[in-house]
């Protein structure tokens, strides 16, 4: 039986690589509105082929419970998508529901290193 991986569009990356990029300048902007002075990021974005959702994964850092924050965005994302839509009404037709996610990568590095140190 042959196995089919889906591979992203060339509009897909185009889309996601703008959602990416003007949601880390709204969350600049905005962003203590939701979730006070934390320092959170945008590293990456995707979105499905139908363009009709994206996730949005943010790393924060120096903070405890990154998982708060993830869930104070996404508490208010009806806000977020329409403000947010407002930048984009330009771009994209239909500005697609927005989830948020953890990226902890990051730490994960960190975290390795760390490793790599102790073992010298």
């Amino acid at each position: 039986m042959p196995i089919f991986i889906h591979m992203e569009s060339r509009r897909q990356k185009k889309i996601a690589q703008l959602i990416k990029e003007e949601m880390g300048t709204f969350l600049q902007r905005e962003g203590a509105n939701y979730y006070g002075s934390r320092f959170v990021t945008v590293t990456d974005a995707s979105v499905t082929p139908d363009l009709a959702e994206s996730k949005i994964y943010i790393s924060v850092l120096n903070e405890k419970e990154p998982e708060v924050v993830v869930r104070l965005l996404n508490s208010h994302i009806s806000d977020i998508r329409k403000r947010f839509g407002s930048l984009l009404r330009h771009n994209l037709r239909i500005i697609p529901k927005l989830e948020f996610l953890l990226d902890d990568s990051l730490e994960q590095v960190f975290r390795l290193e760390e490793i790599f140190k102790n073992l010298k």
